[in-house]
């Protein structure tokens, strides 16, 4: 079933595009993540529960961007609004990565998150639209494992990276998300599956 879904994912270039870009996106995110405790104890000197509120803040912009999103895609194509979550992505995560404080950590985080809501969006619709009907349960299974691969990498990477080090790591991972989300998005933007 694996390899009917990854040889689906292969056939169909805008899904191919579209989960390479969000694989490369879920490593920084992860990273972000994973490193966030560190992040927000030992470099901005907060308690272990504003750790959690900046992550119910995520989820709660997370649900926002969901509505939107959707709301915005019944009157919209696909590539602009996944265009304009992938933008927001990147750029939060790189200046994330930079944060001067604690504030504005939290805030970045909320637009990362939020902004990853909605290319999350912009994939289930993509493949609703694209994968053949007898194919969809192995091309999602495929799919759901591709994308959840970059997880246990940035938390090994985080684990092994000293506290230090994590602002230059955690840059360099969102230079690489951009690149390969501008990529895909640069590819699919002549694709008619994300343009109808």
């Amino acid at each position: 079933g694996l390899l009917t879904g990854w040889r689906t994912i292969r056939s169909l270039p805008a899904l191919g595009w579209l989960v390479t870009g969000l694989t490369l996106s879920n490593l920084a995110t992860g990273l972000l993540q994973a490193a966030g405790p560190v992040i927000v104890v030992k470099h901005f000197g907060q308690s272990t529960t504003a750790v959690g509120l900046v992550w119910s803040a995520a989820a709660g912009a997370t649900l926002l961007s969901v509505m939107l999103c959707r709301f915005a895609l019944d009157r919209l194509a696909l590539w602009p609004v996944g265009a304009a979550c992938a933008a927001l992505a990147s750029l939060a995560t790189l200046a994330a990565a930079q944060a001067p404080d604690y504030p504005s950590y939290f805030v970045l985080v909320a637009v990362l998150m939020a902004a990853d809501g909605g290319m999350t969006v912009v994939l289930r619709t993509l493949r609703s639209r694209l994968i053949p009907a007898e194919k969809f349960g192995s091309t999602l299974s495929a799919t759901i494992l591709i994308l959840l691969l970059p997880f246990p990498v940035a938390g090994v990477l985080t684990a092994l990276t000293p506290p230090e080090a994590l602002g230059p790591v955690i840059t360099a991972c969102a230079v690489l998300q951009a690149l390969g989300l501008f990529l895909a998005f640069t590819r699919l933007r002549t694709d008619p599956a994300l343009r109808s």
